[in-house]
């Protein structure tokens, strides 16, 4: 692994305008390097932070051009920036991560197949490609989920399947030309571990537990409430994986523990993710500060955690409830918290809009503070 050590004031180029590339340029300014964002919404959060807003799409080769002309390094904040695009701007400038972990964290059967490749449990699944394919699965795969091996993302772009009988209408309801069949496990909890891999070495974050609504993720709590030997596996999983990609950058797993005590690899995202919101607070280093050094070749950043912590999830409901004043609830009546907002324009149902961090070392007060905010809000339990 070659990489060169980049010190500020060198700008940091990065792909994608979301909220993730908001927070990396915030840390990015903090420690004195300008940034360049290629991202083609006119509005988007990142532009707000960064010296430089190309607002052009990632496959215009000027464009491109543009950001290689300003950036040392270019990085990504989100995984469906086209490899290829990552491919051409190699060319010019170091890009972190490469192409080959966009490829596969970008098409579900390869995730699963690599995975396994590597000697890891997943849930049990099937490639689904043409309609016959859907005559030959065997009856013990369900009830099972069928997913669009690409481009799905919170719960979207996929199926429940409760019995055989269900597949082919489920498959011409995706109308996706590959999906992917992946057995529903029993759970007891679901956890994500970012890890950070660079010259100088590998580090992970504490394990966080996470809790989904909807396909969506709601709540994340640090350090996660989970047995010892499965915060190794879970550790020594996220490294694994690491070197197995060669990877340089910030890097989540996402994992299922089911209730026989199995850990189980579910996905991969190359960038920094919404459960690692959580360490703007509870952590030495944050997730963000992390994917900076990661990329310009710096040491990694401490891990260590100032104090247990809990992040809410806030999404575009909360401000369509005419009856809320949400800024008033989540500022003034709740100052114990710290609210992150994305700068988004309008608000939509199940877009998320920010967060609330919490900390405390105590996981029953946490879990107390977030039921409190939670009915604040009327944000339901479902």
């Amino acid at each position: 692994m070659k990489q060169a050590m980049i010190l500020p004031p060198a700008t940091i180029g990065i792909l994608g305008g979301g909220q993730l590339g908001m927070y990396l340029a915030l840390a990015a300014k903090q420690f004195g390097y300008k940034v360049v964002v290629l991202e083609p919404d006119p509005l988007c959060p990142a532009k707000r932070a960064a010296d430089i807003h190309i607002c052009k799409k990632y496959d215009d080769q000027k464009a491109l051009e543009e950001l290689a002309q300003h950036a040392d390094v270019i990085t990504t904040e989100f995984e469906n920036v086209p490899a290829s695009t990552v491919d051409y701007l190699n060319q010019f400038k170091p890009v972190y991560p490469q192409a080959n972990s966009l490829l596969i964290a970008q098409n579900r059967g390869k995730e699963k197949s690599f995975f396994r490749s590597c000697g890891l449990l997943t849930a049990g699944f099937v490639l689904i490609s043409h309609i016959q394919d859907c005559h030959n699965v065997k009856t013990e795969m369900f009830p099972a989920i069928l997913k669009t091996t690409t481009m799905g993302y919170d719960g979207k772009g996929q199926v429940k399947v409760m019995q055989a009988s269900q597949l082919e209408d489920a498959y011409i309801q995706l109308a996706h030309p590959e999906c992917i069949l992946e057995k529903m496990v029993s759970l007891q909890h679901e956890v994500s571990v970012i890890v950070a891999r660079n010259q100088t070495g590998s580090n992970t974050f504490p394990v966080i537990e996470n809790h989904h609504r909807n396909g969506i993720l709601d709540i994340s709590y640090i350090p996660a409430a989970i047995a010892p030997e499965l915060i190794i596996q879970a550790e020594q999983a996220a490294h694994l994986l690491a070197e197995k990609l060669d990877y340089i950058g910030l890097l989540t797993i996402e994992f299922f523990i089911t209730t026989d005590g199995k850990l189980l690899v579910n996905e991969i995202a190359p960038r920094p993710h919404n459960s690692g919101h959580i360490t703007l607070d509870t952590s030495l280093t944050s997730q963000f500060e992390q994917q900076l050094r990661a990329v310009c070749g710096l040491n990694l950043g401490s891990t260590v955690l100032k104090k247990n912590g809990a992040m809410l999830n806030l999404l575009g409901d909360v401000w369509l409830d005419p009856a809320l004043n949400p800024f008033e609830i989540m500022i003034n009546e709740h100052p114990d918290t710290k609210l992150y907002l994305y700068g988004k324009t309008q608000a939509k149902s199940g877009r998320k809009m920010g967060h609330l961090n919490i900390c405390n070392d105590s996981r029953k007060k946490l879990e107390e503070q977030i039921k409190q905010l939670k009915n604040s809000l009327k944000i339901d339990d479902l």
